[in-house]
């Protein structure tokens, strides 16, 4: 029984075929979760953004290391474009990375690049390239890269944190750095360390909350431990941290085994990433079986009462294959009475 809401949304879904097309529910009874694309494999793994003009963008692999392809939506996730591959991506062999709306409303986009690298045992490794936007998203800049690493992959997969104009914090697997998109200069991060492939964001007291379990209220110059902490420190390429414009922070974390785990859950901090309500945490996602891939779940906010989450589910046996899904949840769902 539990299979059925998503049995109704995926045979609801209509998808137009012309550019521009929209994917849709076409049945508002049909469940919370949108089918987004289908056809997908390998690491797809969706990064998405909320621009300066609220339309929310969302890019993910359609095949394993190759083909991002961006799609738009206008209405808050309801509908979305068919979507189109990233032109600049299409001849290059890649790992997904982020989307980061700037304060001045520009967008940028940050992939991985794979590269032959005789010195590492696979023969190849990985570096950050990235383009951005100044038109919502309709058109991108040439590709601009960061330093290749000859010693060690270097692999983005979370949005920057943009400290100043000109200062964004990039957390990459080989290192925690600044990069002055002036310049080109990129620098160590606060106190030195390596946060490592996990998220870091800034809240809106200034805090500074990282994936890896540490909290740091002086610019990250010191960092202070964060204990229980949601369990997105192993394979942070794989969580998400955001926070929200009432001062809440919000992750996701898969439980059960396997791969892909059985369900997803969202787990809120309300005290500035002080502490973690584990006694309320939301499960969003539960198809009642093992879920077919690693989901890799990102959330947005889409307005000052909506969250809007995409992710993916390769099971071949769900009702229309595997694809890339959206979820609006309202952010009072994820309160508590009496908390602030």
């Amino acid at each position: 029984m539990r299979n059925c809401w998503l049995i109704r949304m995926l045979l609801s879904v209509s998808l137009l075929p012309a550019f521009g097309g929209l994917i849709s529910a076409a049945d508002p009874a049909a469940g919370p979760f949108i089918r987004m694309a289908s056809g997908v494999s390998g690491h797809i793994h969706p990064a998405a953004c909320v621009t300066e003009k609220g339309t929310v963008l969302v890019i993910f692999s359609q095949s394993d290391f190759r083909d991002l392809r961006l799609t738009r939506s206008e209405d808050g996730g309801r509908t979305w474009s068919e979507p189109q591959p990233f032109a600049h991506t299409a001849k290059l062999s890649i790992y997904p990375g982020a989307l980061t709306t700037l304060a001045d409303g520009r967008i940028i986009h940050i992939w991985n690049t794979w590269y032959p690298d005789a010195n590492r045992s696979s023969g190849k490794s990985r570096f950050p390239q990235f383009s951005i936007s100044s038109d919502d998203g309709l058109t991108w800049s040439e590709p601009k890269s960061l330093p290749k690493n000859p010693d060690s992959e270097s692999v983005l997969r979370h949005p920057i944190v943009e400290l100043t104009p000109n200062r964004w914090l990039f957390s990459l697997t080989d290192k925690t750095v600044v990069y002055d998109p002036e310049t080109e200069a990129v620098a160590p991060f606060g106190d030195g360390r390596n946060h490592g492939l996990t998220p870091i964001v800034k809240t809106p007291k200034g805090t500074l909350i990282s994936g890896s379990g540490v909290r740091s209220t002086d610019g990250g110059r010191t960092w202070q431990p964060v204990e229980p902490f949601p369990a997105i420190k192993d394979n942070g390429w794989r969580f998400d941290l955001m926070t929200t414009s009432n001062g809440w922070l919000v992750t996701a974390e898969v439980i059960g085994p396997g791969v892909g785990g059985n369900l997803w859950r969202f787990v809120v901090s309300r005290d500035d990433g002080a502490s973690w309500d584990f006694d309320h945490a939301v499960e969003f996602y539960n198809p009642g079986r093992p879920i077919g891939g690693r989901a890799c779940p990102k959330t947005v906010q889409l307005d000052v009462d909506t969250l809007g989450t995409v992710f993916y589910d390769v099971d071949a046996k769900q009702p229309g294959g595997p694809g890339v899904f959206f979820l609006r949840t309202p952010l009072s769902k994820l309160a508590v009475s009496g908390a602030e």
